[in-house]
């Protein structure tokens, strides 16, 4: 039925393609809904339509690459080599345009977290590791959940936050990967994003229980858990999952020595859009946590980057995607006076800098390691932490 409305559509007026075609122009950054005051969600709304519109109509495959992600890229990842030589070349790249409606794909990470973080020693949060701990060690140590993006496309992040972590004397385990269905529920593909969040939300129900705060790196894919999740599941079955600088912020006191004197270069914030409009103290949380260690960190006036998960990566939003982001970011992020000082929480933000200005900015926690590092004997390296 669904092949049959498709070829035939253009014969019969259905008000729901210029629906249809107005969603496509939702970033689904949610900063409508974390602003309004009625709380109007329209990437929710967007997700339902778009689960109804695809129970009439057949999907592009775009929908299809960007919903199972997740889910491909463990397996990408294994030939990370390959596939970045393949996707490095511009006939692919204009063949992913025409075919798929895919834009400008990035590269996968060519180190392993999972490899680099046996190397260190650092171990994965199971039931079984964590039941060994006693209490005391259990108040001192702290869960990263790990999201698929900082996983599989910046690999660094992940081992510089646990490296960071672990120089703060504090006793850090990684969560192995799983799925957060996000990129599910935004494509409309409900009823896998809400089998795929049950699944998860279990792991982190018997991680729960050991009563150690778990923490993730992206903003977006973190915020993912206090809010879909709930909405699919209710509040009593998702445990509390915060961002980096939620947890950070209330051990202030116990972040760094009193005497430690760090150089401060002056740092500015570029906050994730969904994060400093859905959980609005979380960009001055950052400057808590910064002003443990002596430093500043200003707080800049920006939009939306344009890029908001895949929505900057689809052909047919790669222009907007542009035009967003020369608004506020990119004068910003070229600014002469802005050169080594800024500093970005989201993935997606990291991504378009990379994509438009050929500039890499850091993670806030990545500034912080780079600064510790520079006292560096003040503080225990990974293999001397704390046992």
């Amino acid at each position: 039925l669904r092949v049959a409305n498709t070829l035939s559509r253009k014969q019969h007026h259905d008000y729901s393609h210029e629906v249809y075609d107005a969603m496509a122009g939702c970033l689904a950054c949610k900063s409508c809904a974390g602003q309004c005051p009625v709380k109007v969600n329209v990437p929710q709304f967007r997700s339902q339509f778009l689960e109804v519109y695809h129970g009439r109509y057949l999907r592009p495959i775009r929908d299809y690459v960007i919903g199972g992600t997740e889910f491909m890229l463990p397996t990408l990842a294994k030939a990370a080599p390959l596939y970045n030589a393949v996707i490095g070349q511009r006939w692919v790249e204009q063949l992913m345009r025409r075919t798929l409606g895919m834009s400008d794909s990035p590269a996968l990470s060519r180190a392993s977290v999972k490899k680099q973080l046996n190397a260190w020693g650092v171990a994965e949060a199971t039931p079984l590791s964590l039941t060994l701990l006693t209490e005391q060690q259990r108040a001192n140590s702290v869960i990263i959940v790990q999201d698929a993006f900082t996983t599989h496309f910046e690999a660094k992040l992940v081992m510089d936050v646990v490296e960071l972590l672990s120089r703060l004397n504090l006793r850090v385990f990684v969560m192995p990967f799983s799925a957060n269905g996000k990129p599910l529920q935004v494509q409309g593909f409900l009823g896998a994003f809400e089998r795929t969040a049950a699944k998860q939300a279990e792991r982190l129900r018997t991680l729960a229980r050991f009563d150690i705060p778990m923490v993730g790196i992206d903003p977006a894919m973190t915020l993912t858990y206090r809010q879909e999740y709930i909405k699919a599941l209710g509040n009593e079955a998702v445990p509390e999952v915060l961002m980096l600088q939620e947890w950070l912020a209330t051990r202030i006191n116990t972040l760094a020595p009193s005497k430690l004197k760090l150089t401060d270069p002056g740092f500015k914030l570029l906050s994730h859009c969904t994060e400093k409009t859905n959980a609005p103290g979380s960009p001055k949380a950052w400057q808590q946590v910064f002003a443990a260690f002596g430093l500043e960190l200003e707080l800049m006036a920006t939009g939306c980057c344009g890029m908001s998960g895949t929505y900057g990566h689809e052909t047919r939003n790669v222009s907007t995607s542009k035009a967003i982001y020369a608004q506020s970011w990119q004068p910003q992020v070229e600014a002469e006076e802005n050169a080594g000082k800024l500093l970005a929480t989201g993935y997606s933000c990291r991504s378009q800098v990379k994509r438009y200005s050929a500039q890499t900015l850091h993670h806030p926690l990545q500034a912080l390691l780079a600064q510790l590092k520079s006292v560096s004997h003040r503080y225990p390296t990974i293999g001397k932490r704390e046992q």
